[in-house]
């Protein structure tokens, strides 16, 4: 009968025998981990990977459209492994996913040369390059190739059902559409969100002015010492 305990852990055991624990392999190129800020700089965002190895980012792999960070400590990011360097440590870059989770552009292309810098909400133009019975595949402007292409729903192009898609949307016609999500070889526009948008904004705007001019034609009763002037003269 086995007199090992169960309660007895795997490092214990090492120890009863005078070995030691086997250590975890350095960060491989490729690897992914999930990492958390630890601190956010202005030249690397630092992380933690499992609790005691630490890497590090370029503050422009987690930048949004408008140039700010999109970086908070304490977030968790899923991130691989680009470099291992013995002097600079582990360069890290963060999936596509991780990037538009936080609020960050992506970039979207084969090549630099041809790729754009894009986050969901932004208004993109783009070209359609096929048309299926279930949405339309666009060319974003700018880029050339799969890497650039990505889907409109029919659901997202605002048009009836029943529309004959090929005849309302022939190949090459220019679009502008909203970005409702991007990850790797994932690209979802909206065409409807957009329309929604510019609805929504006119019809703020109309209330806002509506409500200027009924303030300025409400009369004014002035105060309660006019009104008692009002009444002795």
């Amino acid at each position: 009968m086995s007199r090992d305990r169960p309660e007895e852990s795997f490092a214990a055991l090492f120890e009863g025998t005078g070995k030691s624990v086997p250590s975890r392999r350095a960060p491989r190129v490729g690897d992914s981990f999930d990492a958390v800020v630890v601190q956010v700089g202005r030249d690397a965002i630092f992380v933690e990977l499992d609790g005691h190895r630490q890497g590090y980012l370029d503050p422009a792999d987690l930048q949004a459209s408008d140039g700010t960070t999109r970086a908070i400590v304490g977030a968790t990011l899923r991130v691989r492994v680009a470099h291992v360097d013995a002097e600079h440590g582990v360069r890290l870059v963060p999936t596509a996913e991780s990037a538009a989770a936080a609020g960050a552009a992506v970039r979207v292309g084969n090549d630099e040369a041809t790729a754009v810098r894009i986050a969901v909400g932004d208004v993109v133009g783009c070209a359609v390059e096929r048309v299926e019975s279930y949405g339309l595949f666009v060319q974003i402007d700018g880029t050339r190739g799969r890497a650039g292409r990505g889907l409109v729903p029919l659901a997202e192009l605002g048009v009836p059902r029943a529309t004959d898609l090929r005849k309302a949307f022939p190949l090459g016609t220019k679009l502008k559409a909203k970005v409702l999500a991007l990850g790797e070889g994932k690209l979802r526009l909206s065409v409807r969100a957009l329309a929604d948008d510019e609805e929504k904004s006119q019809f703020d705007a109309f209330r806002e002015t509506r409500e200027k001019n009924e303030t300025r034609a409400t009369p004014s009763f002035g105060t309660l010492g006019d009104l008692l002037k009002g009444r002795a003269k």
